[in-house]
């Protein structure tokens, strides 16, 4: 596993598995309902039921933009239930040329020589680690509240408009809109603590309960492409002694809600370097913690943002020497500095 910290990597490969998983498994399941508001008779929590049921089990093919800080994407999807099994195509259409196949659990991405995403392919670990990056909306704590927002329009569907927010300032919040009709997720928002935008999604063009052929589902492949395959099928449960839960770190704060939901400890060949990752989520926002040795040269505090995504690295000491501690998520600055600044070696955990 190569992923030792995101300083390897540039930012434009870290919003690439953000954007590719995030999309292809952006479907979760629902919010308890708040407030006892309804729309049209039926609850928020209601309407993002319909969300969820759409994207699984809908055939849709339509184009859409994501924007993150700088980056601006254009895709198209195709989506169909075929046998039982959800089978989608992200097509990009502009950048690099890049497909992204899913049929199941199974995800193949059909790339060209020097993409970036090949930099990740041992970087992307199947099971918690890989759907830690899905925009879903499960086991979402009590500190989002959901609330009806009005109706809109979007790539000639008419919408209604939810709105998740978070009374405390430690994570961000959610605008969407969904299909009047279907319930489908035409756009989203995610803004920062002050209510500014930070990424979108929205469909341009959208083709929903529609006839989805063999030959829509099946990629191109270019001459000379190269092809990356991940598997996001659910780990068997590791033994109760295994490496893997004894992680000897923890965050010693995080935002009410979260829990770390995964957790790995990876050793260099001659068992001299480590690097332990620790993975924390409230059900819909999600952030990493890398802590590995510092490197030769050294390193100092660095804090960066682009679009939603803010990586923060701090030096800590660990029981021997410093380690360099990296927060990677789409929280707050402030929140991942506290976070950062609050790691520390468990020696219980050792």
């Amino acid at each position: 596993m190569r992923i030792a910290g995101t300083r390897r990597y540039p930012k434009t490969a870290l919003r690439l598995v953000s954007l590719l998983l995030g999309l292809l498994f952006s479907a979760g399941s629902v919010l308890a309902a708040t407030d006892g508001e309804s729309f049209r008779g039926e609850t928020p929590s209601a309407w993002l039921w319909k969300m969820n049921e759409a994207f699984i089990k809908l055939n849709y093919n339509g184009v859409f933009s994501y924007h993150n800080g700088s980056d601006l994407s254009t895709l198209r999807v195709i989506h169909a239930v075929v046998d039982g099994v959800q089978r989608e195509r992200l097509v990009h259409l502009n950048g690099a040329e890049r497909e992204i196949i899913r049929i199941g659990d199974e995800v193949k991405c059909i790339l060209q020589p020097g993409d970036e995403l090949l930099k990740l392919e041992d970087s992307i670990p199947s099971g918690p680690f890989a759907r830690a990056f899905t925009r879903s909306f499960d086991q979402l704590s009590s500190h989002y509240r959901l609330r009806f927002h009005g109706e809109g329009r979007v790539a000639g569907r008419n919408a209604v408009r939810l709105t998740i927010s978070a009374p405390e300032r430690d994570r961000y919040g959610y605008r969407l809109w969904l299909d009047s009709a279907t319930g489908f997720l035409l756009a989203s928002e995610l803004v920062d603590e002050r209510g500014k935008r930070l990424e979108s999604f929205q469909f341009s063009e959208i083709g929903i309960n529609v006839s989805i052929s063999e030959a829509q589902l099946n990629p191109q492949q270019p001459q000379g492409s190269v092809i990356s395959h991940l598997s996001l099928e659910k780990p068997k449960t590791a033994p109760a002694n295994s490496e893997s839960e004894m992680v000897p770190w923890r965050a010693g704060w995080t935002p009410v809600g979260f829990r770390m939901s995964a957790s790995d400890l990876r050793r260099s060949a001659d068992s001299r370097r480590t690097l332990s990752t620790l993975m924390y989520t409230d059900g819909l926002a999600a952030f990493s913690v890398f802590i590995e040795d510092m490197p030769k040269r050294g390193a100092g505090n660095v804090v960066t943002r682009e679009g939603a995504t803010v990586v923060v690295t701090v030096k800590v000491r660990g029981p021997d020497s410093s380690q360099l501690v990296t927060v990677v998520g789409e929280i707050p600055i402030r929140t991942a500095q506290r976070i950062a600044q609050s790691v520390a070696y468990d020696r219980s955990q050792k």
